[in-house]
């Protein structure tokens, strides 16, 4: 059988539906990406966990699992390659933070740079707590009580209770099909699967084999065919455990059809006279992505992310733990973009122990039975 996980991060119970707007109304990026206010309740390490603890096959143990990277922390990795590249342009964002400085800078303020060492001891101790005791060591006692007292100092609202009660969850995938493969890939809180699928039988009623990929009639289809999609994102996805999304609606053939006749072949739709479809009702570079397939068939396809790249910048005292600005993935106000220039209205609006709206799409493609491809990708939108 084919599952989907979700741990994607919460809003604290304290959140509301205006915390991102300044005293005019206005939404303020300052507060959705920059302060404690963006910081969701982490799910990776329950997420994981329960993947191990469900799903696992029995021959290792959560410590046998984590021991790798422990010893990495500890003893440290070569600063290289994409770690080289992507320090200095997080300089700024992680210079704001003593805790956070004294682990990615030098004493002169500069990045760590190719030929250095990073050393994460902390983490380490964080990582060896998990190993121990299970993720309870992560979500109760010290370690969660010094991620609060971090994100208050940042101006955040989270609090030790937001933590004891987070929860990954399973849910239904969403499944399509296109031209004899079966889809398989992530439900809301990620508008992903959703959208993959939808853009899929839009783009099966044309003979794109004809034009050939990269080709600009073939482009074309595809750029108008997603601005339908991001048409339909921005009014009627969210939150399942909070909104009703019209997921068979969307992801049906008929529907796509009604979309593809509004598509001209030789003209592009400005954006600006592009608006969401009406699906049927029914039941409602920063990000990293690894697929896995083992010798007996299983396959992984997973995908998270502390949204920016380092995420809010800010390294939780004491724990080794980077934090997320992921609430800026809510709609801080109808129709005001975020980071990525995504906008959205009610359906993704903030709210307590709400998870926003991403875009991450894992996918599992099945031919006759089989997995034939099992993909994602960094990127969001």
């Amino acid at each position: 059988k084919t599952i989907a996980i979700d741990y994607r991060e919460t809003a604290p119970a304290a959140a509301a539906r205006d915390m991102f707007l300044d005293a005019s109304g206005n939404a303020d990026p300052a507060k959705s990406r920059h302060s404690g206010l963006a910081v969701g309740v982490p799910g990776t390490v329950a997420g994981l966990a329960l993947v191990h603890a469900k799903y696992g096959s029995g021959r290792f143990s959560l410590a046998d699992l984590i021991r790798p990277a422990i010893r990495l922390a500890r003893d440290g990795i070569a600063v290289d390659d994409d770690l080289a590249d992507s320090l200095p342009r997080a300089r700024e964002r992680l210079a704001r933070w003593p805790s956070s400085a004294r682990i990615f800078l030098k004493p002169d303020g500069t990045t760590l740079g190719r030929g250095d060492r990073l050393y994460q001891s902390d983490l380490a101790r964080t990582l060896e707590a998990i190993a121990e005791e299970g993720p309870r060591a992560f979500y109760e006692g010290p370690i969660a009580a010094r991620i609060v007292e971090s994100v208050a100092a940042a101006g955040g609202i989270m609090t030790r209770a937001d933590l004891a009660s987070y929860r990954a969850v399973e849910r239904e995938p969403v499944r399509g099909t296109y031209r004899g493969y079966d889809v398989v890939s992530m439900p809301p809180p990620s508008s992903g699967g959703v959208h993959l699928v939808e853009l899929l039988n839009i783009l099966e009623g044309f003979p794109l084999q004809d034009t050939g990929a990269g080709a600009a009639a073939t482009l074309h289809l595809m750029i108008e065919a997603m601005k339908l999609a991001y048409a339909d994102r921005a009014v009627y996805l969210g939150d399942p455990d909070f909104v009703r999304v019209p997921v068979a609606g969307l992801t049906s053939k008929d529907y796509a059809a009604r979309l593809r006749a509004r598509i001209d072949r030789e003209r592009a739709r400005p954006a600006r006279d592009v608006g969401p479809g009406k699906p049927p009702s029914g039941e409602g570079d920063n990000t990293t992505h690894f697929s896995v397939v083992d010798r007996d068939g299983n396959a992984v396809a997973n995908t998270y992310t502390l949204n920016f790249s380092y995420g809010l910048g800010l390294v939780a005292e004491g724990t080794g733990v980077l934090l997320n600005n992921e609430l800026d993935d809510f709609a801080a106000k109808p129709d005001v973009p975020n980071a990525y220039g995504l906008t959205g209205g009610e359906a993704n609006a903030p709210a307590p122990r709400k998870r926003p709206l991403s875009s991450m799409s894992p996918t599992i493609v099945f031919k006759d039975g089989r997995p034939f491809l099992v993909t994602g990708s960094p990127g969001g939108s």
